[in-house]
């Protein structure tokens, strides 16, 4: 009851977020005229830039596909090329895949109008891309309608550029160099930013637990499993803190990690489950 009293709190707080946004632009951000008492809703207008805008559109919608996808690309294959350099090994393991969305999604909605008004800046002249960026933030007519209407819709999209997608961008940067590369003798565990990559010997394990998830606030079990490695040394590793969310161990880690460590694989529910004794 009170999980469903809280969504219904969030969705109806959205809609007032979006107004509450539309007025704060409009009075921080406020739509520039290029030239003075222009009617901006006038056919002739209309009539004018009713070519340009649509072929504005539609580059527009292609810059933010390419940018979408093309940034994910180079942001996960990065993050893969890093952990095959790392060294020889038999497995590698990366992060949740989710992480490479952020600055692709963020950044195609913040950075994809200036990029095409960029693109269009080299086929017309300044003028009339200067004009035609004043008639989009004052006219009513088109997709803008009413409700954008006053607003500077590229400044806003600037600051937004660097209040927002900047700062993912370089938070998501830092998580590049994060993987786990394990075999053939080792496990080389690298996480967040700089910190220095921590080197786990597998000659050192005296225990392998396979586990099934994690247990939330409410005593849920949320399925992640992953195979936690005790040492000798009193350290402990878990799989499950890598890749996407899974309800089965992945058998050839299980295999190899077990043939090669010669253990007797445990389990339990959660990693909070396992004994103390024996690490």
């Amino acid at each position: 009851m009170t999980t469903d009293w809280v969504s219904s709190a969030i969705r109806g707080t959205i809609p007032a977020i979006v107004v509450a946004s539309l007025i704060l632009f409009r009075r921080w951000f406020p739509a520039r005229e290029y030239r003075e008492h222009v009617d901006w809703n006038s056919d002739e207008l209309w009539g004018h830039f009713r070519p340009l805008y649509w072929r504005f559109t539609g580059v527009l919608v292609l810059v933010m596909i390419v940018f979408l996808f093309g940034s994910w690309f180079v942001l996960s294959h990065t993050n893969r090329f890093i952990s095959v350099i790392d060294g020889p090994s038999e497995i590698h393991l990366l992060p949740q895949t989710a992480i490479w969305w952020f600055f692709p999604g963020f950044g195609a909605i913040a950075c994809s109008c200036e990029i095409t008004f960029q693109i269009f800046g080299l086929f017309v002249g300044h003028d009339e891309l200067e004009l035609f960026n004043s008639w989009m933030n004052n006219t009513s007519r088109g997709w803008i309608r009413s409700r954008y209407q006053g607003i500077d819709s590229r400044r806003v999209l600037r600051w937004m550029m660097i209040g927002i997608a900047l700062p993912i961008g370089l938070f998501v940067l830092l998580a590049l160099p994060m993987h786990a590369n394990i075999g053939p003798e080792s496990i080389r565990d690298c996480g967040y930013a700089f910190r220095t990559c921590e080197v786990f010997p597998l000659s050192g394990v005296v225990r392998v637990t396979e586990i099934s998830g994690f247990r939330d606030k409410s005593g849920r079990l949320i399925d992640r499993s992953g195979l936690v490695l005790d040492f000798r040394d009193g350290r402990r590793w878990s799989s499950a803190e890598w890749g996407d969310w899974q309800r089965f161990v992945d058998p050839k880690l299980r295999d190899f990690l077990l043939g090669t460590t010669g253990l007797q694989l445990g389990y339990a529910t959660t990693e909070q489950d396992i004994p103390a004794e024996g690490r």
